[in-house]
């Protein structure tokens, strides 16, 4: 068995080499995908070093990774005695990655490795599901208000609710510097009741389908139905424009569940982001 260890210069040359093998499982490899997408130009939010690969094994592509902080390392799917190739490789190249994101089988064993090597504790912070959507929400109640694409004239409301997203549920990135670079890039939608009440961003846009992300309403706004109307509409405005799909992700266990099942989301797959604590 031949095994070799591909590291490529640029998140397009990656993709060039890597993207066809990632379609063929695209929406559970969403993220390595999109990644690469936004990597692919200058992007502030992310900071060097970073590390794009993938490991063929008798000549056929086996499994892929991304390394880029704040992300930390995001893992395809692949089976699981990939995971070792990849640390072999990895760990001489990167000290410990502030997470480890992907499927749970080689994103554990990558867990375990690093954990092993470094004498770091690690751990499941939070499991993550993947809902799928591939025909139209019909209308199953009526609401007030309407879709707009976030304009620039909006950036002092974004920042705000940048702000108060961050505080009020932290992430890998910072969500204020995520929401204003979606702004920018036309990737962020409002929904408007007489003033704007919820948005949300889309994210993997190099992808046959796009993901919706960072949905979020202001606590004074909630219950109301906003955010429900927001992602109703957005699905159908991404699929009425071509996509194949839409997929979001949920926390496992999040309430908000029932909601885009009830809009006709079916749930495909789960995702695990794992984190080291120093012994």
């Amino acid at each position: 068995m031949n095994i070799q260890i591909v590291e490529h210069e640029s998140a397009a040359d990656f993709l060039d080499s890597s993207y066809d093998w990632l379609s063929q499982h695209e929406i559970l490899n969403h993220g390595v995908i999109s990644l690469a997408g936004v990597l692919t130009p200058q992007n502030p939010i992310y900071y060097p070093p970073f590390l794009f690969i993938h490991v063929t094994v008798d000549g056929n592509i086996a499994g892929c990774c991304i390394y880029a902080e704040p992300d930390g390392l995001v893992v395809s799917q692949c089976t699981p005695d990939i995971a070792p190739i990849l640390f072999d490789y990895l760990q001489a190249k990167i000290h410990i990655p502030s997470r480890i994101f992907g499927p749970e089988t080689p994103a554990a064993r990558l867990a375990m490795l690093f954990g092993e090597l470094r004498e770091t504790r690690y751990s499941i912070h939070s499991t993550w599901r993947i809902h799928f959507l591939d025909r139209p929400v019909v209308d199953t109640s009526p609401f007030r208000g309407h879709i707009q694409i976030g304009k620039l004239d909006d950036v002092d409301l974004i920042r705000k609710w940048g702000k108060d997203y961050d505080e009020e549920r932290p992430a890998n990135v910072n969500i204020q510097q995520f929401l204003l670079k979606k702004l920018r890039d036309n990737h962020l939608y409002l929904w408007i009741d007489e003033e704007p009440k919820s948005l949300a961003t889309i994210s993997g846009v190099n992808c046959s389908g796009p993901r919706i992300s960072a949905v979020y309403t202001p606590p004074s706004y909630r219950t109301h139905g906003h955010a429900t109307a927001l992602v109703q509409e957005l699905s159908n405005l991404l699929l009425a424009s071509g996509s194949a799909y839409v997929t979001l992700h949920t926390q496992a266990g999040d309430p908000v569940e029932r909601i885009y099942k009830r809009l006709g989301y079916d749930t495909v797959g789960e995702k695990v982001s794992i984190i080291f604590q120093d012994v």
